[in-house]
């Protein structure tokens, strides 16, 4: 298969699923996050991915910035990664929300398992405010940033769209941006395995978080 065939095959059966990019507006995102997903065939919430994507080859910066190359330093545990930033007034905070509370539910922590954050907000989310983020939900994520080229070539990797400034935020704190709106998981080896779009619940990453840590 040519890689436009690929990147035509990922998008199509990802868009089948909402989960390619989502505006940070409630009007267009929060109507999915009371209904939860759908058990897939095999049991899981999570939707699998067919597809040959492992952890991008790109390096970021951590939140003392230090370097981190994404491809490499998460490999030996399950990795969660998302793309978003600390503004975001319904996906991004929704997401971290249900993962952090179902980890500690279900007994998953942090040794076993980790939750990548990257920023697609240079301008506002310094490496201050990303720790400060985070920390409503778990101190261990792990939170990177870069130059916004460097966070493209990421998402360009993973054949999903770079972030899209969507105009003003009516809550007066800069500007809405429109970015990836679906969780990846991948596996110890680095392999893409699953996505979670916009819409999981806490009780999904139940069912899926205890299959990650024992079969991943």
């Amino acid at each position: 298969m040519t890689g436009r065939s690929l990147t035509t095959h990922l998008v199509v059966a990802l868009a089948v699923f909402g989960v390619i990019a989502a505006g940070c507006s409630p009007t267009t995102s929060t109507a999915l996050s009371a209904t939860g997903l759908e058990a897939q065939p095999d049991g899981w919430r999570g939707i699998p991915i067919d597809l040959d994507r492992e952890l991008p080859d790109v390096t970021l910066l951590d939140t003392a910035n230090e370097p981190v190359e994404l491809g490499t330093e998460f490999l030996g545990d399950p990795t969660l990664l998302f793309f978003g930033y600390t503004s975001c007034p319904d996906i991004c905070p929704i997401h971290l929300a249900a993962i952090s509370s179902a980890m500690r539910e279900v007994g998953v922590n942090f040794d076993d398992m980790d939750v990548v954050f990257v920023s697609v907000d240079p301008d506002r989310d310094t490496p201050e405010r990303i720790d400060d983020y985070l920390a409503n939900f778990n101190t261990r994520i792990t939170g990177l940033h870069s130059d916004i080229e460097v966070v493209g070539e990421a998402l360009a990797a993973l054949d999903l769209p770079g972030p899209i400034v969507e105009g003003p935020d009516p809550r007066g704190e800069g500007d809405l941006i429109g970015h990836p709106a679906q969780v990846i998981g991948f596996d110890s080896d680095g392999q893409a395995q699953r996505v979670w779009p916009f819409g999981a619940r806490r009780s999904d990453w139940t069912v899926d978080l205890p299959r990650i840590i024992d079969e991943w």
